[in-house]
């Protein structure tokens, strides 16, 4: 299955507007641009994306489709392209979206994430940084509850997971926000803060073009605040790894991307891997999905095989899977695969992904201004019996804001005392 797209405010698809200056076209030539766009639009994705008629009723979308057609010249191109947004984010397929929103556009340089109880700041341009590690209140006037339910019509989800891993980022995105009346008139965006000792404090936000300053120079809450480093993010990998923890003897694997690292393949590293487990005391094996986005997955088969044929690693008790809200298609199936095939105690957070879901995602371009949608062409049943909104751990572990600011990893350690 293929991974997501997952929308980054500072690489956000590369749609151009229709009526850009220098050397901007005609409204009437921008207005049949747009209509050929939509007229495009209405036939392709229909075609192209897997049931389409039966995610949403075919006389329903025809008329919405002749209205946003009809209204065109009385639409800026940031009201047509949200109306598909909206449109096509309505079809409840996390795999099929309209990919926009993006380079070059003004985001708040502020970054968020939802924590078991309650949104907290966790990046920033510098000069935001007294934002870092405090907890959110209010969003202009509204709590981050209620902006989250206000975006969540332009967000391809399928469960609250995805919704909750998506929604920092479309807070960020300043003309949806503004769109949406969250953000001042002027774009400027007003936060209502709470430091870790209850002190509370306003921040004023600006945007700023998305292209105008790297998010690499942004600064970090783990910096900024001193925060200690998790064992996970001690030692992060791009692609796969593992270390031993001989206290606990206890082999943890991290496998974020369902893709071949190109400097080790992953039938090398999984040789590796076993080569080490086989010589050394081994009673818990973790493995950890919670940033796996998907991929390829077949990649992941070495490692399941490797389990297979050693019944001490995969015993009752002995092999645990750590999933969240960013485990996700491939990622998805490779901790399904790991707890029907090996009987794996699954530890953490729903997952982000469906396990009966639309996947296998391919990108169609509308013609003029490039706008990028991506659909679906396939359908998978990975649970036939059930059909939940999420894969559920065995084990659920919060995670706090406390825990982020105290450098805990409560999943980590739920799985290695559990």
């Amino acid at each position: 299955m293929k991974t997501i797209i997952l929308l980054c405010c500072a690489a956000l698809g590369a749609w151009q507007p229709l009526a850009a200056a220098p050397g901007a076209v005609d409204a009437a030539t921008r207005n049949a641009h747009w209509r050929e766009d939509l007229q495009y639009f209405a036939t392709v994705l229909p075609a192209k994306q897997m049931d389409f008629f039966k995610l949403i009723p075919q006389q329903k979308f025809e008329k919405e489709m002749a209205e946003l057609e009809g209204h065109v010249p009385q639409l800026s191109d940031l009201e047509i392209i949200l109306e598909l947004k909206r449109l096509v984010a309505g079809l409840g397929v996390a795999h099929t979206m309209v990919v926009a929103g993006g380079r070059g556009e003004p985001i708040y340089p502020v970054r968020t994430q939802w924590f078991s109880d309650g949104l907290g700041v966790v990046y920033t341009a510098p000069e935001y940084r007294q934002a870092l590690g405090a907890r959110v209140l209010r969003i202009g006037s509204r709590t981050p509850e209620e902006v989250q339910a206000a975006l969540a019509p332009y967000i391809s989800h399928e469960n609250e997971a995805m919704l909750r891993h998506e929604s920092p980022t479309f807070m960020m995105w300043a003309d949806l926000m503004q769109h949406e009346k969250i953000a001042d008139t002027d774009g400027g965006l007003s936060l209502t803060l709470a430091k870790a000792d209850g002190r509370q404090f306003t921040l004023d936000v600006a945007p700023e073009n998305g292209d105008a300053r790297s998010s690499t120079n942004w600064v970090s809450a783990n910096v900024e605040l001193s925060i200690p480093a998790p064992f996970y993010l001690e030692h992060l990998k791009p692609y796969y790894g593992y270390e031993y923890l001989p206290e606990r003897r206890a082999l943890y694997i991290q496998y974020n991307q369902c893709a071949e690292d190109p400097k080790e393949s992953f039938a090398a590293f999984t040789k590796e891997l076993f080569d080490f487990a086989d010589g050394h005391p081994v009673e818990r094996v973790i493995v950890d999905l919670r940033f796996n986005g998907g991929g390829n997955s077949s990649i992941v088969q070495p490692l399941v095989e490797g389990l297979k044929t050693r019944p001490a690693l995969q015993a009752g008790g002995h092999l645990y899977v750590l999933i969240g809200s960013s485990t996700f298609s491939s990622g998805l199936m490779a901790a399904i695969d790991l707890q029907q095939g090996l009987h794996a105690i699954l530890v953490g957070r729903p997952t982000g992904g469906k396990p009966n879901c639309y996947g296998e995602a391919k990108v169609l371009e509308l013609p003029n201004s490039k706008l990028p949608v991506q659909y679906s062409t396939k359908h998978f049943r990975l649970l036939p019996r059930s059909d939940p909104p999420s894969l559920e751990p065995d084990l659920p572990v919060a995670f706090t804001l406390g825990d982020f600011l105290a450098g805990r990893d409560p999943i980590l350690e739920a799985a290695l005392h559990h």
